[in-house]
């Protein structure tokens, strides 16, 4: 059964007044920072599951780490991790994970006029680590600003599916992430945050609008299509 059961159009203004979480990739540490997620053996750069990565506090094991992870040779139908399975299309092609941090990554085919590819990467984190999920929505929504400079609004959404809930936001602009030195205009980024037992999924698309727009409806089925693995 799915129900919509939030939905908002949020203002990056209130987001500042959020403090910002440490997600995958972003670095840090220290005391009190979330935890990475959990590493992928998959990864040219990865270190063992059981080391955590330098700086960041160890990330406590759990039954789940011997979940499979999806590899070039899996089924191109589906992506596999964190005990979940999601559906997608075939033309979404496995890449080497370009760090670490990362668990899995696809690369998606531009679409449209000159529009390049875009990238659809998950991160996943046992029990809490990784901060809260309302607090890494705001920070993913901050990396956006609209066609005048200023902060870009995101559509935001919770729904349940099968039993899972599952925390969505869609937002575009010109896009500034972790290490760039420049914001990227014209950018789309769809971002979903699932939760299931002792472990979360995040993940997001992002890249050129066209790309991104053209892939609305194989995300939503991807979304829509979680299941536990069997």
């Amino acid at each position: 059964m799915r129900a919509d059961l939030t939905a908002t159009v949020l203002p990056l203004s209130l987001a500042c007044m959020l403090p910002l979480a440490v997600l995958a990739g972003c670095g840090g540490g220290g005391a009190g920072a979330p935890k990475p997620p959990a590493a992928n053996p998959r990864a040219g750069t990865a270190t063992p599951a059981t080391a955590p990565a330098a700086g960041a506090a160890a990330a406590s094991q759990a039954p789940g780490d011997s979940w499979p992870v999806s590899a070039a040779d899996s089924d191109p139908n589906q992506a596999e991790v964190g005990g979940l399975v999601f559906p997608k299309p075939p033309i979404w092609i496995w890449a080497t994970p370009r760090n670490q941090m990362r668990t899995l990554q696809y690369e998606v085919p531009g679409r449209g006029d000159g529009s390049g590819a875009a990238e659809l990467v998950f991160y996943l984190f046992r029990g809490d680590d990784g901060g809260p999920i309302d607090t890494n929505i705001e920070r993913w929504v901050k990396q956006f600003r609209n066609s005048e400079g200023g902060p870009a609004d995101a559509t935001i959404s919770v729904v349940d599916i099968g039993g899972l809930t599952v925390h969505r936001m869609e937002v575009r602009g010109s896009y500034q992430g972790m290490g760039q030195p420049a914001p990227r205009p014209g950018q789309m980024q769809f971002g979903a945050i699932v939760e299931a037992p002792e472990r979360r999924v995040f993940l997001r698309i992002t890249g050129p609008e066209a790309t991104v727009e053209a892939a609305r409806e194989d995300f939503d089925r991807m979304i829509n299509g979680i299941m536990p693995r069997g």
